[in-house]
């Protein structure tokens, strides 16, 4: 989960604060920098793979250091960093936003860290014209947590705090509504303005969002400590009210060839990581590839680990670096049980840069059984039937009828989309003779928005079906509003929601009957 760093270089930052030590001096900016050292060091310890960006701002913001692992770059960036004129959040956090989609798409969730001095520099008119002005919540799944580099008692703070909450609940909103995320930024108010104090503070931040999740994959009698990077979050199912944790112990029950599998929809995904074995990384991410090295004289012909061995944390045996080599040379991926209802993949990936460094790469799948339509219920797959072959276990033969199931749907571009829908709502204007049309069109929408995982859309259409169904002419059948509340309430039941078998109907000639009775 990638983070970026707000600091504020406004000329406020610079003011001194007041100290019993009159050996040094201290201003809010060299407070907010021995606070963003911490966190750093604190990512060195638990979170070396996290990607930081480190933007600064006044009433213009710049991209002090890009998205990086290197922690010693922002380190030396902070030293270099120019001061400002004044305080503006909102053009700020414009300006990350565009860095986070330039970088990141509008998939991938992002930790942002606001640290400025706790004065908004304006009364309560610029603040509600700030608030109006900002640019939440973003297109992507965003925690924002705010760091005030002032003293609780400060009145200035009292009155900016109406605006950091505000902040701070319109990225929730974002962040809750993503993927199930249950996961909120907050307010970390150091106890007293000393280095110390804020210290806590950025301490306390990092040990509610940049822990460490642990947990045990096993493969019938194998099994090995690894780690999740990053830390899975807890999440819930869409129309129903229970939330999902993930469990100790990660369950591999399969495999399945990576054509067959497909590209199910993901909620995150996951390095998986192994624990580190004598004082090294036995099969971490730099080893998942490589092949063992032999030095002459350290390891026997019959196979026994020798003392020489055991000094090589590459040469000690790992059930992650056995998984990713037969995952990656048999183009094959695993299906792993991670709790009740819920399951995830395991595959071997390769990063996109030049290192081409190869890892086990863990998705999180959808809670429930449908996560997958075209591979069936997941909790009713099983071995292949002894004498099969491959061509005749995969594919199985689709229960759709496709010389009557209409055209595939293609949004490849925005305006693609957009022109399914709008055909949609053509077809029902037209009530009630275009009533097979229309129904005719939702099924082939919720077909592929169910193979998408793109269930926001089914939502979306039934929203814009009771608006259609409010905006009807007094003239207009009774039959029209009849069937398009039918429709809108089709769309989103819970029950069928993400089941592609179940198929949307009109309601019958008898309707007004049933109705009545």
């Amino acid at each position: 989960m990638p983070t970026v760093l707000m600091l504020d270089v406004s000329l406020s930052m610079s003011r001194p604060v007041p100290t019993s030590d009159t050996t040094e001096t201290h201003t809010r900016f060299t407070i907010a920098t021995a606070a963003i050292n911490t966190f750093l060091d604190y990512l060195c310890v638990h979170a070396k793979l996290e990607y930081v960006a480190l933007v600064s701002f006044s009433s213009m913001y710049e991209v002090a250091v890009p998205f990086t692992r290197d922690f010693d770059s922002i380190r030396g960036k902070l030293l270099q960093l120019d001061e400002g004129d004044k305080t503006c959040i909102d053009t700020a956090l414009l300006g990350v936003n565009q860095i986070v989609l330039n970088e990141w798409g509008c998939q991938t969730p992002v930790q942002i860290i606001l640290i400025t001095d706790g004065s908004s520099g304006v009364g309560t008119i610029g603040r509600n014209r700030i608030v109006q002005a900002l640019p939440l919540p973003p297109s992507y799944p965003a925690k924002i947590h705010v760091l005030p580099i002032v003293s609780p008692h400060d009145t200035s703070l009292q009155h900016a705090m109406p605006l950091y909450q505000k902040i701070v609940d319109l990225a929730n909103n974002t962040t809750s509504n993503s993927n199930g995320n249950m996961s909120r930024g907050s307010i970390y108010c150091p106890d007293q303005l000393t280095v110390p104090g804020v210290i806590t503070a950025i301490t306390r931040l990092c040990e509610q969002h940049y822990q460490e999740f642990w947990c045990t994959l096993k493969c019938g009698q194998l099994e090995t400590r690894v780690q999740l990077f990053p830390a899975p979050q807890t999440v819930s199912h869409e129309g129903v009210d229970s939330t999902y944790t993930l469990a100790n112990q990660l369950h591999v029950i399969g495999f399945l060839q990576q054509q067959e599998l497909g590209t199910p929809m993901a909620i995150s995904k996951h390095l998986v990581i192994p624990q580190a074995q004598a004082g090294g990384n036995a099969g971490s991410r730099e080893n998942y590839g490589s092949k063992t090295p032999t030095k002459e004289g350290s390891s026997s012909t019959d196979g026994s680990t020798t003392e020489d061995d055991l000094s090589d944390p590459s040469k000690i045996p790992n059930f992650c670096v056995l998984l990713h080599g037969a995952l990656k040379v048999e183009g094959m991926a695993a299906v792993v049980l991670l709790g009740a209802e819920w399951w995830g993949t395991l595959m071997a990936w390769c990063e996109a840069s030049r290192s081409r460094r190869s890892c086990l790469l863990l998705s999180v799948l959808r809670p429930g059984s449908a996560a997958a339509p075209w591979l069936g219920a997941l909790d009713q797959l099983g071995p292949a039937d002894e004498g099969t072959t491959a061509a005749e276990s995969f594919p199985v033969r689709s229960w759709r009828s496709y010389s009557s199931g209409g055209s595939a749907c293609a949004w490849a571009r925005p305006h693609a989309l957009l022109a399914d829908v709008q055909k949609v709502l053509r077809h029902a204007r037209k009530l009630p003779d275009k009533t097979q049309h229309l129904f005719k069109e939702l099924n082939r929408l919720r077909r592929a928005a169910i193979s998408l995982g793109f269930s926001e859309l089914l939502t979306a259409i039934g929203n814009a079906l009771e608006r259609e169904c409010t905006a009807l002419p007094p003239s207009a059948p009774s039959e029209c509003a009849l069937q398009l509340a039918h429709a809108a309430n089709a769309l989103r039941d819970p029950r069928t929601a993400l089941d592609i078998k179940h198929t949307l109907t009109p309601l019958g000639p008898n309707y007004n009957a049933s109705i009545s009775h």
